[in-house]
């Protein structure tokens, strides 16, 4: 039987070397290993470092020095504009689905389509083209859209906007051959919404399936020994807290910068890595405040961020403590590189499928403030011991979520859904 030709179609996924969104650039590594014959479509434009990899006026451009077509669809830079974000989406969209017939012919027709809910329009077309090709598809979901864009006030809740939006997204769900959450309780959200067979719906449960972001650990293996690190050394210059992310409004690391300052007087030092709309404002109250203990070096090479983090003696996740979305599990990134460091994790926002408590990998709870918090991370280094229980955790506990397995339990659902087909 020839090898299983497989459409990956997520708009903001980039190359490992230029920033952290790789989800499924490694699905296709670990597919094409595994004999299938994987495709991955993505924006022209990288949204997380703005490099724009279509110079001229090419419609797409192939890179297939990976192993495997990596598509890049041309869509205009948007710069920090949503109105023209919002217009390159559907421009990417719009053209994957103009030239899909010429990828049938380059790459051979697909028997198997991945739309990645990065934005609902990606499970929207690939539905559509598995009709047209004949193949099954699955929807793949990684942001509750439109929920998260109503709890962040970026569309008016229950408005004509979010009601169109979640009868698309149900509408996707309805029409796939499975649906993959990144987020462990997608079937509790499924429910909650009444979508499913039980509450009237036409969604079977048997068909959700979870997958959550991982970690590829032979390349950030690779690149902590780039750095000449040995991976079983523990920091031994003292304590560092290390916070690595965005720094988005939306993510409130002036909230960290707080929590710092609650331990200025303690041999403690915070490293935030990172950048963003907010980083201006929080070197200025970094300043301000005069906070010797707090470095705020920008943003660092990806493959950098293996030795940044196992040099640390703890390592922070922070989120904006929205419980209507975190009650569903949470699918952070840079958790599962926190936890191939071997390093302990603290986190704010607990939830039913917390992997940190789960496999003891650290402590995940809610904090009345940052007093609170800055109570917390002087207890953990405090305790030896458990430190590294919890390093060790960690490093074992990624493991479980390396894209080896993910890419496994991947192949299970397409065999399954295909074997249905046939």
């Amino acid at each position: 039987m020839p090898a299983k030709t497989i459409w990956l179609i997520m708009m903001d996924i980039c190359l490992p070397e230029h920033g952290p969104h790789n989800r499924h650039f490694w699905f296709a590594k670990h597919l094409k290993e595994r004999g299938y014959n994987p495709v991955v479509f993505v924006a022209s434009r990288e949204r997380g470092n703005a490099l724009q990899m279509i110079e001229d006026d090419a419609p797409f451009k192939v890179d297939d020095s990976y192993g495997f077509p990596f598509v890049y669809i041309r869509i205009k830079d948007y710069g920090e504009s949503m109105k023209k974000r919002v217009l390159a989406i559907f421009e990417f969209h719009k053209r994957l689905n103009k030239y899909a017939d010429t990828f049938a012919e380059m790459f051979g027709k697909p028997d198997v389509i991945l739309g990645s809910n990065g934005y609902p329009l990606s499970p929207w077309l690939a539905n559509r083209l598995a009709r047209k090709y004949h193949a099954v598809s699955i929807c793949e979901v990684c942001d509750l859209w439109p929920l998260s864009l109503e709890v962040y006030g970026i569309i008016g809740r229950g408005g004509a906007i979010a009601k169109a939006m979640y009868m698309l997204e149900r509408k996707n769900y309805e029409h796939a051959d499975a649906i993959v959450f990144s987020m462990e309780g997608g079937s509790r959200y499924i429910v909650d919404r009444g979508w499913d067979i039980d509450h009237g719906g036409k969604i079977d449960l048997a068909k959700v399936h979870h997958i959550n972001n991982g970690v590829d650990l032979e390349a950030f293996d690779a690149n902590l020994a780039r750095r000449g690190v040995d991976p079983s050394e523990i920091a031994s210059d003292g304590a560092t807290v290390v916070y690595a992310g965005s720094m988005q409004k939306i993510n409130n690391v002036a909230y960290l910068v707080d929590v710092a300052a609650c331990l200025r007087e303690e041999p403690i030092r915070f490293i935030f890595y990172g950048d963003g709309e907010d980083a201006e404002f929080l070197r200025k109250k970094v300043s301000e405040e005069g906070l010797t203990n707090v470095s705020l070096p920008g943003a660092i090479d990806k493959r950098d961020i293996p030795a940044a983090l196992h040099g640390a003696t703890l390592l922070l996740m922070y989120s904006l403590p929205e419980d209507e979305i975190a009650k569903y599990g949470m699918s952070q990134n840079k958790l599962f590189d926190y936890l191939a460091s071997g390093r302990p994790v603290l986190s704010n926002l607990p939830s039913d499928f917390s992997v940190i408590n789960r496999y003891d990998c650290g402590i995940e709870e809610s904090f009345s403030g940052p007093e609170d918090f800055a109570r917390r991370i002087a207890q953990m280094l405090s305790d030896e011991d458990s430190l590294k229980r919890w390093g060790e955790n960690s490093r074992s506990t990624a493991e479980l979520y390396s894209f080896v397995s993910h890419t496994n339990h991947l192949i299970e659902i397409i065999e399954d859904i295909t074997k249905e087909e046939q």
